[in-house]
């Protein structure tokens, strides 16, 4: 059981990781109120310059979390949550599992 249990917190470090940046979060967020957006859409929501968002969505992407279509001249990009979610939930029940077996 403790095997499965690292197993899958191994398999979430790319997301920890990634969620770590606040800035990354908040494109998150964004996404995920607003659907596709933009770089530039995105640079005018936030602080950020577009070479730093464009950094940022090139990490989300990945990793998993985020994807991009060209539609005539830009790219937009969505925020995908199945597989990042899926691997969270593997955690958070093995977690609970093995914190069963103690009580």
């Amino acid at each position: 059981m403790t095997d499965k249990v690292l197993t899958h917190f191994r398999e979430c470090i790319p997301i920890f990781q990634a969620m770590l940046d606040p800035y990354r979060q908040d494109i998150v967020v964004m996404l995920c109120e607003h659907g596709a957006l933009t770089v530039k859409q995105i640079t005018d929501r936030t602080t950020l310059s577009r070479s730093a968002i464009s950094h940022h969505l090139q990490v989300l992407k990945a990793i998993g979390l985020a994807s991009s279509d060209k539609r005539g001249t830009e790219q937009y990009y969505t925020v995908h949550l199945t597989e990042a979610t899926h691997l969270l939930k593997n955690l958070v029940t093995s977690l609970e599992e093995k914190n069963q077996e103690l009580s």
